[in-house]
């Protein structure tokens, strides 16, 4: 089973989707409630999109903040790996895709990490 929250040092990060190039499969936390299908589809595809691009393993999650995070890596000695392309995917997203991204943070805000 997939971890849903890890500690990172001092903070800890919430995972809500990752795609794996390794399994040919995707991990969705349904733990942190209910988002609009629309949104949930969109998110997948811009992770697919990274993981078909890059190669490895693409997630997205939350800060303990509730800031959105994206990230990439891959299985040690994965020669197909492309960090550099998964880096420049990963800014492309965050900056084409800044509204969907602050959405998200403000859902988890609300609806997840209630004050």
């Amino acid at each position: 089973m997939m971890e849903s929250t890890r500690s990172t040092g001092q903070e800890e990060r919430t995972l809500l989707a990752m795609v794996s190039q390794y399994t040919d499969k995707y991990f969705w936390n349904e733990n942190l409630g209910v988002l609009p299908e629309e949104i949930r589809k969109e998110v997948l595809v811009l992770l697919i999109m990274i993981t078909e691009e890059a190669g490895g393993i693409t997630v997205l999650g939350f800060e303990e903040d509730g800031e959105v995070y994206l990230a990439s890596t891959c299985e040690e000695g994965d020669l197909g790996y492309d960090e550099i392309s998964a880096g420049l995917l990963i800014r492309e997203v965050e900056r084409e895709h800044r509204d969907l991204l602050e959405q998200l943070s403000e859902w988890y805000r609300k609806v997840v990490k209630k004050p």
